[in-house]
């Protein structure tokens, strides 16, 4: 493989191809999340949603250092949205709480997984470090979501075997 500018620690193509990946995946989270929280009617589901958002887009920045410190062009990003604001509810909702809840545990999930496998090939301990942060933001995001379905009501129990 060519070096990036002589530099003998710059990234492979198979990585840079994976971080690729998670930046459009990353993107189209932050869009449909920006748009699940316009029909959330429960504050505590938006301020989960928010800060899925957030740890998106902290991920992408750090996502998109790493290709510039190996000299390659990050993907554009999705168009900006506005600000958030708690206050935005609608009167009516398309999508229900308890299904914008589900779709978002599994995109948490998603992102908990690709951070995972990502953090399990760093090698350098800057890297490491990041995804090690990024890991265990999404647990804990993962978790306090598990913890809103379950108290309310919205995380249904399997049925028992009779």
């Amino acid at each position: 493989m060519e070096l990036v500018n002589n530099n003998l620690e710059s990234l492979r193509f198979k990585e840079i191809f994976h971080i690729w990946t998670q930046l459009g995946v990353n993107n189209s989270y932050i869009a449909s999340n920006h748009a699940f929280f316009k029909h959330v009617v429960d504050k505590n589901l938006k301020v989960i949603i928010v800060e899925f958002i957030q740890c998106l887009k902290e991920e992408n920045k750090q996502l998109q250092a790493l290709l510039k410190d190996n000299g390659v062009l990050a993907p554009s990003a999705s168009i900006e949205y506005k600000k958030l604001k708690m206050g935005d509810i609608r009167g009516k909702t398309a999508i229900n709480d308890t299904e914008i809840s589900a779709i978002l545990s599994m995109n948490i999930a998603s992102s908990f997984i690709s951070v995972s496998q990502s953090f399990e090939k760093a090698v350098k301990k800057k890297y490491v470090s990041k995804y090690r942060e990024l890991h265990m933001r999404y647990a804990i995001l993962g978790a306090k979501l598990i913890q809103l379905s379950k108290d309310k009501g919205w995380l249904l129990a399997p049925a028992a075997n009779r």
